[in-house]
């Protein structure tokens, strides 16, 4: 695949996602169901649930086999953006362009949103086509990495203000900004990778590499985050304000942005080393890992 392919073959996944997606949303005018297809449907870059399609397709499986899983990991992702633009949490008006859904409906439409999407995800999973061993697998593997020891750990953390650590050294800092990192993003991207994988009963070894790679570009998409967060044009962005403004724990707020960009680069390198032993089948995954750190929004 060619470099310059990368936008339209992206964009080609991302419609048919969005077509599976308002497929499974429901339907019907309860203001649950408006508030969920509002927060799906309102845009993205569909990356987790095409790393789940990537994943199986490098096994030998077609995209509509696991695209019930791939939309599955699309949920949980907007569920957590739900809970997260949240007054408890960020306190966002915003996101990607638009009223945030609290904003739009209400704090308790938005809670209950975020939990009927989270729930649902798991029931979508169920509705892909594999063997019953690899869904309960999959099943298993989206609640470990998007439960309490995963991404909802590294939120936790994430809420803690700057002000928390301040009498701590930089090698302590340096250590919790990694574990919010690895749990707050790289949790979904690893599980995306490996319920993919799963789903077409890849091997081991080969979960194993995409459990590295989804690590290491799940870091570099958090440090590129911090930096937008920062440096990006607002508009680009479709949100106000930004982290720091927050107090919270950043890469910026460590290292400044030279050294932030060039810690993403480093994973960056890292992923594309785990995902060699594919050979040529991974040009995709070292492609997106480049989009990763050098996209603008």
């Amino acid at each position: 695949m060619e470099r310059l392919n990368l936008k339209k073959y992206l964009s080609k996944k991302a419609k048919e996602i969005n077509t599976a997606l308002k497929q499974f949303l429901p339907k019907d005018n309860s203001i649950i169901s408006q508030s969920m297809r509002y927060s799906v449907l309102i845009g993205g870059k569909r990356l987790r649930p095409i790393f789940v399609i990537l994943a199986a397709e490098l096994f030998g499986t077609k995209s509509k086999n696991v695209m019930p899983a791939a939309c599955a990991l699309e949920y949980v992702h907007t569920y957590s953006l739900v809970h997260d633009d949240l007054p408890a949490m960020d306190n966002d008006d915003l996101r990607r362009g638009m009223p945030t859904n609290h904003k739009k409906f209400g704090e308790a439409t938005a809670i209950m949103c975020g939990d009927a999407l989270l729930t649902e995800a798991f029931n979508l999973v169920t509705k892909s086509k594999s063997k019953a061993e690899y869904i309960v697998q999959a099943v298993q593997v989206l609640s470990t990495y998007s439960g309490f020891s995963g991404m909802i750990a590294g939120q936790a953390e994430d809420t803690l203000e700057t002000g928390v650590w301040s009498q701590q050294s930089k090698a302590f800092l340096d250590k919790r900004l990694k574990f919010i990192q690895i749990k707050k993003t790289a949790a979904l991207i690893i599980a995306s990778l490996k319920i993919g994988a799963v789903l077409a009963g890849a091997d081991k070894k080969s979960i194993k590499a995409l459990e590295v790679y989804g690590l290491n570009t799940g870091i570099a998409f958090q440090i590129v985050d911090d930096i937008l967060d920062v440096y990006a044009d607002k508009k680009l962005l479709g949100k106000k304000g930004s982290d720091i403004d927050n107090d919270k724990l950043t890469v910026l707020l460590l290292y400044g942005k030279d050294l932030a960009q060039k810690k993403a680069q480093q994973h960056v390198a890292k992923a594309k080393k785990a995902i060699s032993i594919f050979g040529q089948e991974a040009e995709i995954f070292h492609l997106l890992a480049d989009y990763i750190i050098n996209r603008s929004y």
